[in-house]
């Protein structure tokens, strides 16, 4: 075929190519297709974003033609633009769209029966209104229909207009839904605010800022400019302020060519209309600066509140003791005593040191001494929690689901509506960042008393903040337990994390078969032998969900992403009845083992979740009916969730994850990857938290080299936080007469 010379074609798609169901999403825009030009010339391959573009539908599309080493010559389409149907078929087959909400073929023809043929020129006139009195159509589902009538074409209109500035077609469609049709004089006028909602970095916008000509030191540029660095730097780096002089030489370095006076005047406007906080030489976000100050007032509070004597409780001790046939270690004791003494204690220690011992007895005296006390346990992640519930036997929940997060809203539990509990043990809070914490904190009620559990040597938690380390160093009543028991001594797991944490080598004791140490210097040897290791244990009889195969990293041969595509090859590679999604270059087939990576409170599933691929689903409309959309179905923990395709950005796979990610978690079998191609990563604390997972088995696989540097590596990386001073400032503004006996 002779390629036509033309820069756009007026047509319709024939079929699908990719994806053969034209299941495309805002996430996933690209499809190749047959296209069928309506000057009757022969049929030809287009490429590109087709998202929106149904088969058999009349558009225009924009391009230019490509030669394809393999697929030869197609028309790769830069943007396409919807003219209006024309024909009572065209406009009934566009009604009965999915875009289109609300309206089906049968009332698409009654629309076409009663409008006629200029039914969509009315609707975008008249709106709602000229489609009230057909039958089935009432007020809601007129201005549905005449809302999406309206944006469809509007937002074809508008990315004409902005896809030239290098704006994709799904930023266009999230713009849309956030400005309606202001997009456009948006973007002219100050492109940075698409930042604000976190559409585009600030490198984009400033990109398309100088195409579109505003000047090198536009106030718009140096206040986004504050901004991404301020923002950056603190989620980046886990801070909660950043000091001016940093900020200030960040943001030149990044505009370069702008005055340090300039950034500063800037800045100085932001602090005035409190964009940022400006406290001596500390800039704050807004919402990091309030949290820390609330969160310091609350907690020294709830520390000052302390009771007296209670000759009750040493019989009630020994009492438990005999019943269960133990002998609590004295800090175990103290334990026990501070939570009858104390609104507010902090329980820590290491592996083997009986934190679960002892939280039982805490638990059991207490409701033993107070019948009727409502008692709550919660966790940072659904593993933690689920750990928690089953070490107790009571029930146990996220610390966002006891609080009752809702997406887009504020949580359930709050200032105004403590949570409903006189006792709360919190887990794994070395997780917990300042947010959380602020969070948890605000819904605690006067008379409730909190105990916090966890391991201050493990990982700090990942936004920003280090709230279990400044409340220790702040003094809030803390009782850690040292004592190593009997039974965990007989652990290698256990007396190497012991090791690790004091600086010392691990010891292998080759007579047991709880800990290995594989020495492989290469990094693709690596990867080969985490994969050997995996499928071994497979064959042990252990399964998927037993083994957690941990990286310090995601790039490179034995990150989690190379090491995710090799797994997945071999675990469970591709067959003829296993249903899978190709989605961003990833593929998501039927018995994969996925990990959520960004909290959704709508579906009940939070970052770290681990689920498994059961299935492909049709996607149901805002309506409950099917559309021709595929998804994914998967299982978390006999619970089902449903992905649509451009949800499934925020679902990796997890046969390997980072340590990060399997904090709060543990599993039968860990295997790790120590190797200097990390050493950017290797610290204690890492190798620490990564080992503690490991309930039964550890593999380590790497080089002595490696552990060595990360076991030497002691460099605690400092976090700009100010709670422990600002609990020790309200510490002291609470008068010694002030302070109140905890009853």
């Amino acid at each position: 075929m002779e390629a036509p010379l033309l820069e756009m074609s007026t047509g319709h798609v024939v079929y699908f190519i990719h994806p053969r169901n034209g299941s495309l999403s805002e996430e996933d825009t690209f499809g190749v297709a047959r296209w069928q030009p309506e000057n009757g010339g022969e049929p030809f391959a287009i490429k590109g974003n087709l998202y929106g573009v149904n088969k058999g539908e009349r558009i225009t599309v924009h391009g230019k033609w490509e030669t394809h080493p393999k697929y030869g010559l197609q028309f790769a389409v830069d943007h396409w633009e919807r003219p209006l149907p024309k024909t009572k078929d065209q406009i009934i087959s566009f009604l009965s769209s999915k875009f289109v909400k609300g309206c089906g073929v049968k009332t698409a023809e009654l629309i076409v029966q009663k409008l006629g043929d200029r039914a969509l020129e009315r609707i975008m006139h008249e709106g709602a209104a000229c489609l009230m009195g057909i039958k089935g159509i009432g007020t809601k589902s007129a201005v549905k229909i005449a809302d999406s009538i309206k944006s469809n074409f509007e937002i074809q209109q508008i990315m004409m207009t902005l896809l030239p500035y290098g704006i994709s077609a799904d930023t266009v469609t999230k713009m849309y839904k956030q400005w309606g049709n202001e997009c456009v004089d948006i973007v002219r006028r100050n492109p940075y605010r698409l930042t604000e909602i976190h559409l585009i970095g600030f490198l984009k916008a400033d990109e398309i800022a100088m195409t579109i000509g505003i000047s090198m030191d536009s106030p718009y540029r140096l206040n986004a400019a504050l901004q991404h660095v301020l923002n950056e730097t603190c989620y980046k780096g886990g801070h909660c302020f950043v000091f001016e002089h940093e900020l200030i030489d960040r943001t030149k370095e990044l505009l370069r060519g702008v005055s340090e006076q300039d950034i500063e005047t800037e800045l100085q406007l932001m602090a005035a209309h409190e964009q940022v906080i400006w406290e001596e030489d500390k800039i704050y976000p807004k919402h990091l600066y309030i949290y820390e100050n609330k969160l310091a007032h609350k907690l020294a509070c709830m520390a000052t509140r302390s009771g007296g004597a209670m000759s009750f409780l040493e019989p009630m001790i020994r009492e438990y003791q005999l019943q269960h046939g133990i002998v609590l270690a004295e800090k175990q004791r103290e334990a026990v005593r501070e939570l009858f003494r104390q609104q507010l204690l902090i329980i820590t220690g290491n592996p083997g040191t009986g934190k679960t011992t002892v939280v039982k007895a805490m638990i059991d005296i207490y409701k033993k001494h107070y019948p009727e006390a409502t008692i709550g346990l919660c966790a940072p992640t659904g593993r933690a929690a689920r750990k928690l519930g089953e070490l107790t036997g009571m029930d146990s929940s996220t610390i966002h689901m006891m609080l009752g997060f809702r997406l887009g809203a504020e949580p359930e539990y709050g200032e105004n509506m403590p949570l409903p509990f006189d006792l709360i043990f919190i887990d794994e809070v070395s997780m917990k960042d300042l947010q959380l914490a602020y969070n948890l904190f605000q819904a605690i009620g006067p008379n409730t008393k909190v105990v916090l559990i966890g391991d201050s040597d493990q990982l700090p938690s990942v936004g920003p903040g280090n709230v279990l380390h400044d409340m220790i160093a702040a003094c809030i009543p803390h009782v850690r337990l040292t004592e190593i028991f009997r039974q965990a001594q007989e652990s290698q797991i256990i007396m190497n994390a012991h090791r690790i944490n004091h600086g010392e080598q691990v010891v292998i004791d080759k007579t047991k078969d709880d800990f290995f140490f594989i020495e492989q210097p290469e990094p693709e040897r690596i990867a080969h032998l985490v994969v050997l290791s995996v499928l071994r244990f497979l064959d042990k009889g252990y399964r998927l969900e037993d083994i957690l195969v941990l990286s310090p990293m995601k790039k490179g041969v034995i990150g989690t992403e190379e090491l995710n595509n090799a797994l997945q090859a071999v675990v469970n590679p591709p067959a003829l009845d296993k249903a899978e999604i190709k989605t961003a270059g990833r593929i998501y087939r039927q018995g994969d083992k996925v990990i959520q990576t960004k909290n959704d409170y709508d579906k009940q599933v939070l970052n770290g979740d681990i689920g498994t691929v059961i299935g492909t689903i049709s996607i149901k409309n805002e309506s409950g009916e099917l559309t021709d959309e595929i998804g994914l179905a998967c299982d978390f923990h006999g619970k089902v969730v449903v992905y649509s395709k451009h949800e499934l950005k925020d679902l990796l796979l997890a046969y390997a994850i980072t340590i990060h990610k399997a904090q709060g978690g543990q599993a039968p079998v860990v295997i790790m990857p120590v190797s200097t191609s990390h050493y950017v990563m290797l610290a204690r604390n890492l190798i620490y938290t990564g080992l503690t997972r490991a309930e039964r088995v550890c593999v380590m696989i790497g080089t002595r080299k490696a552990l060595s540097m990360a076991i030497s590596n002691n460099k605690m990386v400092q976090r700009n936080t100010a709670l422990r001073e600002k609990i020790e400032s309200n510490l002291q503004s609470i008068p010694t007469g002030q302070r109140k006996v905890y009853g």
